[in-house]
């Protein structure tokens, strides 16, 4: 196992070297001519000064014409400061190019965990995926990686000229450098295989400090935190996190400091043997002058870089490349509801017919069934109420019929076609959708109804928004439709009440052309009055398209021309309000509960 390991490790380098070369490509060509000019330029610069010194030094001891030694210093001065000169700004040019790369996957990322399917998205597999490829942009980790492959073959360079040198003065001290650079590469080896597993480690739990961190901070939580005295609580919950994450750093602190002292040891043993050998030649056998000297001396320094260059290059773009590595696996994941090509086109005029043929339904990692064996047919421009307790599956229904999540059996057939086929993208073109949970966001008011700083269909929200009584609220608003909604980043930023929010969030759905609406609890947080406007108005904003509704209020029902009746996953009774009551079931039972509630309050 441990052979193989050793044959992995050229195939795993050439493999990131070429995975690093085809990102590069396909993202920006420009970056080989200067990693290119980079490797040259820094092959070059120590050489001025490891071939000119030993005409320095020898014309001192041996009394050569000064003039002719200062056009030797004034030569090799000019020299090396040129070559480092022009060095530095293909450098400078190159980091900048390598980050404007970087920064690009970066947003790339961001991108690719916003489009995510749905389903993978609430993976706890894919969120340690996305943090292992954060690692890789976020943290310099991509950066390194180029600076790594430059590094790697400038060394290469450097090493094919001063071996030359010192190999023609004593072949034993070039076999004598290279093993200890060997075993001090070896032993850096070694950690950074051991950092990269113990990240691996780090990963979740870093993860999890994080969401301790936010959830601390959110002011969704805030009130359940302090009204129950919960801080202890959580705080306990959060320092075992940190107590674990610290101890494994302190870990990989305590093994970097061996190989740090490991390195000092090997350096001293090596400098003292160079001394020693080079010493000899000169005192003793006296084959060597004091410019050789200087010279073979300068090409041990320059050697002894490019071998740790070299090997160090080779480790980092091991270890450097796992993390481009987990990058590109993350990017490369595909869900099952991303392969339909086939538009969502719905001709004008012909609405949108819903069906759900023996749909079941599992969530990832549960035995019990969401839904189970569910058939119905919903005729284009239908509105229907689903209702049923808490667990019975209407959300889940929602869910599959917004291909946030595939059926484990069945189909979902829209105008005759399983959505499946269609392209994912124009199928959420025809919904419009407000979910329980729904989501505001820190941007302002117009933003959050139209995704736009559209100004010329100002009148139209105000319009729309008198339908359902918001139009007071909106106006009340301190900068009108362009009044920030939260303080993240902004101070002046508004918090809406619940029920301001949804109607916001109601408003949206409204203004997305489509011909789905979903509306998921729309009324939760509103009052019975204002429940009744919006329900009123629903009448008028649904006409031509096809509408569902969950509520648990089932007086929403009798706004629909069809109500679906979930119990325990399945779908017990479908039918209209008089029918249903006529059937004496569920809905009747469900009906009857609820009334009965009203009116005990009502009479209270």
């Amino acid at each position: 196992m441990e052979t193989q390991k050793k044959k992995d490790v050229p195939r795993n380098f050439w493999k990131n070297i070429c995975s690093l070369i085809s990102f590069i490509r396909l993202n920006d060509k420009r970056i080989f001519l200067w990693i290119g000019s980079s490797i040259v330029l820094s092959a070059l610069v120590p050489f001025p000064y490891i071939l000119l010194s030993r005409k320095v030094i020898d014309a001192f001891t041996g009394n050569v014409d000064y003039t002719a030694t200062v056009k030797i210093i004034a030569l090799m001065v000019a020299l090396d400061w040129l070559l480092r000169t022009v060095n530095q700004f293909i450098d400078t040019e190159l980091d900048k190019k390598v980050k404007r790369l970087e920064y690009g996957a970066i947003q790339r990322l961001f991108y690719k965990m916003s489009v995510l399917d749905y389903e993978l998205l609430d993976d706890a597999d894919t969120k340690d995926k996305f943090g292992k490829a954060t690692k890789c942009v976020m943290s310099l980790n991509f950066y390194e990686l180029v600076l790594s492959v430059r590094t790697f073959f400038s060394g290469g360079l450097i090493l094919l000229g001063v071996m030359g040198i010192i190999g023609s003065v004593d072949p034993v001290l070039l076999v004598v450098i290279s093993l200890v650079i060997l075993a001090n590469a070896y032993a850096n080896s070694r950690l950074k295989k051991y950092r990269y597993r113990m990240d691996s480690e780090l990963w979740p739990i870093d993860r999890k400090m994080e969401w301790f961190m936010q959830f601390s901070a959110n002011i969704e939580y805030a009130k359940e935190i302090r009204v129950n005295q919960l801080q202890e609580f959580i705080f306990q919950k959060y320092r075992k996190l940190s107590d674990h994450y610290y101890g494994l750093l302190d870990r990989i602190t305590d093994s970097e400091g061996i190989v740090r002292y490991i390195g000092i040891l090997l350096s001293a043993l090596q400098e003292g043997m160079a001394y020693l050998v080079l010493g000899f030649k000169i005192l003793v056998e006296k084959t060597l002058t004091v410019g050789e000297f200087t010279m073979v001396f300068g090409a041990i320094t320059s050697f002894k870089n490019a071998c740790s260059g070299m090997i160090g290059g080779i480790i980092e773009v091991l270890n450097r490349g796992r993390y481009f590595s987990n990058y590109l696996e993350f990017m490369e994941l595909e869900g099952n509801n991303r392969k339909g090509d086939a538009p969502a086109e719905v001709r004008p005029g012909q609405g949108v017919e819903i069906e759900f043929k023996h749909v079941s339904f599992r969530y990832p990692n549960q035995n019990k069934y969401a839904l189970k064996d569910i058939n119905v047919k919903l005729a284009p421009f239908t509105r229907v109420a689903v209702i049923g307790d808490n667990g019975a599956g209407k959300t889940s229904f929602i869910k599959l019929l917004c291909r946030l999540y595939e059926p484990e059996e069945g189909q979902i057939m829209i105008n005759g076609r399983d959505i499946r086929e269609l392209d994912y993208r124009s199928y959420q073109k025809i919904l419009s959708v407000v979910f329980q949970d729904y989501k505001l966001f820190s941007f302002s008011v117009r933003e959050n109804i139209l995704f736009s700083q559209d100004r010329e269909r100002e009148e139209e929200i105000y319009q729309k928004a008198a339908y359902m009584g918001a139009d007071a609220m909106l106006k009340a608003l301190p900068q009108g439709l362009d009044t920030l909604l939260f303080k993240d980043y902004d101070a002046a930023g508004v918090n809406l009440s619940g029920g301001e929010g949804q109607k916001v969030a109601i408003l949206r759905a409204l203004f997305k052309e489509s011909e789905i609406m979903i509306l998921d609890e729309p009324t939760a947080a509103l009052d019975p009055d204002a429940e009744k406007k919006i329900y009123e108005s629903f009448q008028a904003f649904s006409k031509g398209k096809t509408a569902v509704y969950i509520s648990h209020r089932l007086a929403s029902a009798r706004y629909c021309d069809k109500i679906l009746v979930f119990k325990d996953g399945e779908l017990c009774e479908q039918g209209d309000h008089e029918s249903l009551m006529a059937l004496g079931g569920e809905y009747k039972r469900l009906y009857q509960i609820q009334a009965g509630y009203y009116a005990e309050k009502a009479a209270g």
